[in-house]
């Protein structure tokens, strides 16, 4: 498994001039928030994901005042709100006044 926690990642990118689309029309390129940073935090090692691991990482990364953190770390299982740490933490985060988006799971679709 892998996680990221990143500031507003799919969004950033600086100005480029003299930008093309296949030499037919050039100009200044630019992401959708041009002044957006990112940061990733490690969550996982070659162990797994801890649960404590990720309460850590969210917390700094609240702390650290990112405005969006995206999360790719599911169960194999669903398990009840008040026992699933990335419930707990996102609702943690969105008190704090910063938006969780995450996975439903890493497992891919399951077709009986």
């Amino acid at each position: 498994m892998s996680a990221k926690i990143c500031r507003k990642a799919t969004a950033a990118g600086n100005h480029v001039k003299d930008a093309s689309f296949y030499r037919l029309v050039k100009g200044t390129a630019r992401g959708g928030v041009p002044s957006a940073r990112i940061a990733a935090y490690k969550v996982c090692n070659s162990d797994g994901c801890d649960d404590a691991d990720i309460l850590s990482t969210f917390d700094d990364a609240i702390a650290d005042g990112v405005d969006l953190i995206t999360i790719s770390i599911g169960a194999s299982r669903a398990s009840e709100f008040n026992e699933d740490t990335i419930a707990i933490v996102a609702f943690h985060a969105m008190a704090k006044g910063t938006l969780t988006v995450n996975s439903a799971g890493n497992d891919g679709p399951k077709w009986s």
